[in-house]
Parts: C-alpha cells; structure tokens; sequence
C-alpha cells in the first residue's frame, strides 16, 4: 500500500512538472503587431485602442453621427498586406459588425472592429463655445455663447441645444390658468416660471396681448392636446381683419419635428406643409383642402417661419406681420426662436439687442434665419421677441431683457 502512494505521489509530481513546462513553453509566444495603429478622418471620435492577441480594435466614437459611411485608414506592420478590404484605407459600415482580413507570414487573421458611442467632448458647437457657468445641466442638454459677432454685428447670444436622441425634448407651460378662450388668469416672468417648476432650461415662448387681462395669441399644444390655437385675426389697419396662417414649431413623434403654418377655425386646426399667400379677402379663412388636420405631442405658435426643409423661407409678409412694428422684420431687435437640426438636435435661440450691451443692436428676421441656418437647423420659426426675448438656465438670466426687467409673459417654452 505504501509503494502504491508513493508511485501515485511520483506521478502526479511528473504531470505537474510536465505541465509547467508546457506554460514555460507559450509564455514564448510572440504577439506580432501586425495592426499598428487606426485612424478615423470622417467623424468624432475618442480612444482608438488596437489588440493585435486577440485582433480586436475598439474605437469610441461620438453620439448621433451617421455611423454608415466610417473612413477608417490602417498602419499595418511590416510584411503585413490588406487581404478584405483589399486597400488600408477603406469606408467601413459601423452600424453592424464590420471585419477586416489582413496577411502575414503566410497566415490570415481576421479583425473585428467593436464600437461604443459617447458623449460628445466638452468643446464648442459650430463655432460657439460651451459655457457652463450656470451650473451642471442634465445629460444631453448644453449651452453655448456666440462668438463676439454675427452676421458683421456685435452679438450676446445664447442657446440651449437638446438632443433628442437622449430622450430631451421641448414643452410649452403657461402663465395662468385658461378662463375662456385665449384668456388666462394671468402671466409671469421667466423667473416665476423657474421658480414654480424648476425647469434647467426657461426660454419665453409666442405672442400674447393684454387688454383688460392676458389673452394668449399663438398656438399651444402640450402632452398632445391643442390648449389654444393658431392665432386667428389680425388687424392690419384697414378697418378690417384677416386670418393667415401663421408660423408653429411641434414635435410631431419620436424625432420628428416640423415648422409648419396654422390657422384654427372654431375647434378645430389645421396646419400647412407649405406657405400659404398673403390674405386677401376679410374675414375668410384658407381653403383646408391642402391642409393636415394638426396633431402633435407638443407645439408653440409665433412666427414667422424661417427655415423650412433647411432652406430660409422667412415668410412674415404670407403671415402679416408688419415690416417695422410688431415683429420688425427688417430692423435690429433682441430675437426668440426654435429650431430643429438634421443631426436630431433641438435649439432654443436668444440673443440681446436695443443696446442694452453697448453697441448691441440684436437682428433682423433674416439675419436671425441665417444664424439658425448655420447652426444646422432644417426647421425653425420666430417666437416673441423684443422686451419679451429670455431665456433662463437653472434660473439664471442668460441676456439682458431690453425693458430692462422681466416681462410678464403668458407662455414659456422648456427642455426637460
């Protein structure tokens, strides 16, 4: 018995001892950078790292980017060649598993390249830096500041910039309650509206008039129902009144967000893909025939629109809107709007005027279309402006309001 234990004992040392040996023997295996390094030209991206042992590149890159077309160009080794594709550098389609197949010392390995999707850097967008100098903001929500000029024109101008991808979207609030009609219990200031909910991004939202009480003129449509509709009349001075179609910004569904024009006839809205003419006859309505019967989840009325389908329309003479009063048109004024962009961002724009920074005279409806245009907005439309522009991040003034005060508004727009 104990010869037996003693056999079994020098046989297990043998196998143990054999084992090692073997270990010894791959730790002295080569691992042959046969990958040397990858570069990205086409889209944003962050760590690139190459693992040649186990032939894997994992590459960061950006959210919200088209992920189809990736200019990838590899460095590969010496006595290393491209087998599939057959050229270092190549458009790869990154929305599914992609491979690559390169040669060497009489061997193929096949690559897989592994993706992961971040945040954008901190840094600026088209041209205009990130401030964060109101405090932190929940994810997929930022804000920047313009660059000194715009447009050949001292600029204080912000804008918040949502991304729909994370879920961020917009909302319409109002001031009061409804009592009838367009007319609410009452108003508030930007401030007031912060300090009732809280909201990390508070931008004033469309046109509303006081007589005897606040009465709301622009469309409002929230958690998927019309609360006012399309401002109906105007009066442009000739003893009578007419009913264009006027600008609206709405988040239809999932990414899907549309400038549009609008008229309400009794209950019922109706919206226009294209610009309606300029009215003619008192009193009549537009034919509907062309028209959609309006659904959205959320939606703000102003005017007019100014980027339809990524082209500038700017159509304030289709909506009556006079040149130089109400809105002006053509002359310099502190300027609200929203926009949408092809990349699935959502914009809220508000800039300074009437010299409350010296020499800051704000801008005309078509100098603000062109700002919006290179901020990459394909949908867009002017909200009230003048002594109303503001917007607020977490409670904080962004700009100077020209009245010198807040004004008492009856809507409010917010990111959340």
């Amino acid at each position: 018995m104990k010869k037996n234990l003693i056999y079994l004992l020098a046989c297990l040392f043998t196998f143990f001892v054999s084992a090692c040996g073997n270990n010894d023997d791959e730790s002295n295996i080569v691992i042959r950078d046969y990958v040397q390094s990858v570069n990205i030209g086409n889209k944003q991206h962050g760590e690139i790292l190459v693992d040649n042992f186990i032939h894997q590149i994992s590459v960061e890159l950006v959210e919200d980017q088209d992920l189809s077309d990736v200019q990838i160009k590899l460095e590969l080794g010496e006595g290393a060649t491209m087998v599939n594709p057959p050229t270092a550098e190549a458009v790869y389609n990154l929305t599914t598993s992609a491979k690559f197949t390169i040669a060497a010392e009489g061997k193929q390995y096949s690559y897989t390249i592994k993706t992961k999707e971040i945040e954008e850097p901190v840094g600026p967008y088209k041209g205009w830096e990130q401030y964060t100098g109101f405090g932190e903001l929940p994810s997929g929500i930022r804000v920047y500041k313009s660059p000194a000029q715009l447009q050949g024109k001292n600029a204080v101008a912000y804008i918040a910039v949502a991304k729909s991808s994370k879920n961020k979207t917009f909302d319409v609030v109002l001031g009061g309650d409804i009592v009838d009609g367009r007319k609410l219990s009452g108003a508030k200031t930007p401030t007031e509206f912060y300090e009732s909910g809280q909201y990390p991004i508070i931008m004033n939202g469309g046109y509303f008039t006081y007589q005897s009480g606040y009465y709301q003129l622009s469309l409002v449509c929230s958690n998927g129902t019309v609360l006012i509709g399309a401002q109906q009349d105007v009066w442009p001075g000739d003893g009578q009144y007419y009913l264009p179609a006027r600008g609206i910004f709405s988040h239809i569904k999932d990414k899907e967000y549309k400038a549009e024009w609008a008229v309400t006839s009794g209950n019922s809205t109706y919206a226009y893909s294209s610009p309606l003419a300029k009215p003619t006859i008192p009193a009549t309505f537009p034919s509907f025939d062309d028209a959609r019967s309006y659904s959205a989840q959320t939606g703000v009325g102003g005017g007019p629109v100014l980027i339809k389908n990524g082209e500038i329309v700017n159509t304030y003479v289709n909506e009556m809107f006079k040149e130089t009063t109400d809105v002006g048109a053509t002359i310099n004024n502190p300027r609200t709007a929203i926009g949408y962009t092809s990349g699935g961002r959502i914009i809220f724009f508000v800039c300074e005027g009437r010299n409350q920074t010296p020499d800051t005279p704000g801008f005309t409806l078509e100098e603000t279309a062109k700002i919006l245009l290179d901020l990459g907005c394909v949908e867009a439309i002017n909200l009230d402006g003048g002594g109303s522009s503001c917007m607020l991040v977490n409670g904080k003034e962004t700009i100077k309001p020209s009245d010198g005060t807040q004004r008492a508004i009856t809507s409010a727009i917010i990111l959340k």
